[in-house]
């Protein structure tokens, strides 16, 4: 099955592309904070079409709107007032990945947040979801990659 959705045209207030196609999603999206619950909602409808089990699912999920919450926290806006930027989802024979890319080339920072801080844990929640993480500069930015392995059948005699 392969659906493309390219909203530029209908809605100019709404920019956003999506290409699904063999267990692999691909969106392009402006960042708006109003936008993360319909993101959440097309990823966790793919991963229950892929058979992920849900708590997999809800891993990866609160993975992924924690980077796309960074992008809209850590980012600058371009020239036309937008925060463009990529996921990246696919199934994999163990697991599933996620790749968020955006305009900003600056890598993260970890930090121990103050025990009474109410943001700073974003990528220590990260850390804790993934079972494997990397950040690469590239020319246009800067690439998250986030990997989270199934969790192993029990085989039954």
């Amino acid at each position: 099955m392969e659906l493309l959705v390219n909203t530029t045209e209908r809605d100019a207030s709404v920019r956003a592309m999506s290409r699904s196609v063999d267990a692999q999603l691909d969106m392009i999206f402006d960042v708006r904070a109003e936008d993360l619950g319909t993101v959440r909602d097309i990823v966790a409808a793919h991963l229950r079409w892929w058979r992920i089990d849900a708590g997999t699912v809800h891993r990866l999920l609160t993975v992924v709107n924690e980077l796309l919450t960074n992008v809209l926290q850590h980012t600058l806006a371009g020239a036309d007032g937008h925060r463009m930027a990529s996921l990246l989802l696919q199934k994999v024979p163990d697991g599933v990945t996620a790749v968020v890319r955006d305009q900003d080339p600056s890598l993260p920072m970890y930090a121990t947040p103050d025990l009474m801080a109410e943001d700073g844990r974003g990528l220590l929640m990260l850390r804790a979801l993934a079972d494997d993480t990397s950040v690469s500069v590239t020319p246009a930015g800067k690439d998250v990659w986030v990997f989270i392995g199934l969790p192993e059948e029990i085989e039954h005699p």
